[in-house]
């Protein structure tokens, strides 16, 4: 008779695979969940966004599901929970021995406090998962939007400069990633161009910059080779660092001078034109002339380095100062002071650390700052599936950091930023991994008429 063969029972797999297929779902929900948050801010003490609300009370469950993912040892958001924590002992020093008034300093520290607890909810979510950071990211261009249309009175009759142009990047820079992957550089470039001429016209700087600067960084505006004659250093060297970065130099300085030229012939309408006469007029340069409170909070920290002026800190001397330097200047009154019950003006994310909690504050900022940098660094050198994001991403944190007021959504969004990072600047990064496969199933083109637009940057 003829032997079977034994047939060897193995333990079924499917409930496994569901399990963890049910996760991954409830994962992408929860980030989608949370980006569209952002279309609500609640008015509690301070400003609470909807999606802190949705996000904080998920941190429990995120970290019993998911223990192993917040790992602080050798880890970049080890130390950047570190240098939040001394922020925030700076901020309670500060206000202790400032005498804040209650309202202030809960306001104060809870803007540090809910930043920490975004941070680590989102390092839990999305770390080395780039799809989910996607998802995220969609959502808060989605909550974006809404928000225009839930809440109007928030954006002063400027929608569009403060309602849609965010939104709207996030979604250029999004599906530039499809074409990036497959090497069709062509429609990109024609993506970002669209979006910054509609901001051109809106006389919209900042993002107008970050764009450009972007395309510089992530295109092969200058070709690998002609013929036999290498034009450019090899891939992944130092070299080849130094040229991009001077190619991005050149890029964001030749975008300034285009707006301003632009904005002084009246070609952007004639309040552009005015805004750049004022901005230029005082002959520190279009970035000082557009941010007059640095030089106010510049002041304020020379003051009182070490320790800051307090939560919200209030003193009428650095208002009026700014006051008279619009004056002088003939420059368009702030109300920064008046609509924030006199508080020191700062507008930037480290002088208004500097100002509050003092030293620590900017010692947290002056981290993120070059840890940004170094990230755009790794950006040109690894160039993962999703480089039209995080280039743009971090092109427009660097501005952020320096000439943008930081609290309220701000915070989750930062927060994304932040384990973005990470993920770039942590040596067993998964974003490493993936750019190396992405790499391997790239073919190498030579330089021809038939492929422009379709020569992958090796």
């Amino acid at each position: 008779m003829p032997t079977q063969t034994p047939i060897r029972l193995q333990a079924p797999q499917r409930p496994r695979t569901r399990r963890a297929w049910a996760k991954s779902l409830g994962g992408d929900i929860l980030a989608l969940l949370i980006g569209l948050g952002v279309c609500y801010t609640f008015k509690v003490v301070g400003d609470i966004p909807l999606c802190e609300l949705i996000l904080i009370p998920s941190l429990v469950f995120l970290y019993a599901v998911n223990p192993d993912r917040l790992q602080l040892r050798k880890r970049r958001i080890g130390k950047i929970l570190i240098l939040m924590l001394l922020w925030l002992f700076g901020q309670i020093a500060t206000d202790f021995y400032r005498s804040t008034g209650a309202h202030d300093w809960m306001r104060g520290d809870a803007n540090i406090v809910f930043f920490i607890l975004d941070l680590i909810a989102l390092s839990i979510l999305l770390k080395g998962n780039m799809r989910r950071q996607m998802i995220l990211l969609f959502g808060f261009a989605m909550g974006g939007i809404l928000s225009v249309k839930l809440q109007p009175g928030l954006y002063a009759g400027n929608e569009f400069k403060f309602g849609y142009a965010w939104p709207i990047m996030y979604l250029t820079s999004l599906s530039s990633c499809y074409f990036y992957k497959r090497g069709r550089y062509s429609i990109v470039g024609l993506l970002f161009m669209a979006n910054i001429a509609v901001n051109v016209l809106s006389n919209f700087r900042s993002v107008t910059l970050s764009m450009f600067v972007t395309l510089a960084l992530i295109l092969p505006v200058i070709p690998e080779r002609i013929g036999r004659l290498r034009i450019l250093p090899a891939a992944k060297t130092q070299a080849r660092v130094f040229v991009l970065m001077g190619i991005t130099l050149v890029a964001g300085a030749l975008a300034g001078e285009v707006m301003t030229g632009l904005a002084a012939s009246g070609a952007l309408g004639q309040a552009a034109q005015e805004k750049n006469r004022q901005q230029t007029m005082a002959g520190w340069g279009i970035l000082i002339g557009g941010r007059p409170e640095i030089l106010v909070s510049s002041r304020a920290v020379m003051d009182s380095p070490i320790l800051g002026h307090g939560s919200w800190a209030k003193d009428p001397k650095y208002s009026e100062m700014l006051m008279q330097i619009q004056s002088e200047y003939g420059m368009n009154q702030s109300d920064e002071g008046q609509k924030f019950e006199g508080v020191i003006p700062s507008h930037s994310h480290l002088m208004n650390a500097w100002v509050n909690a003092g030293i620590l504050g900017a010692v947290f900022w002056f981290y993120i700052l070059v840890s940004t940098m170094k990230s755009l660094i790794r950006i040109t050198i690894l160039r993962p599936p999703v480089t039209p994001v995080y280039a743009f991403l971090m092109t427009a944190f660097v501005w952020d950091i320096l000439f943008s007021p930081f609290g309220g959504n701000r915070r989750i969004y930062e927060s994304l930023w932040l384990v973005i990072i990470c993920d770039l600047l942590d040596p067993d990064s998964a974003v490493r991994k993936e750019a190396g496969r992405v790499f391997q199933r790239i073919p190498t083109l030579t330089i021809h008429r038939r492929n422009l637009g379709k020569v992958p940057i090796r």
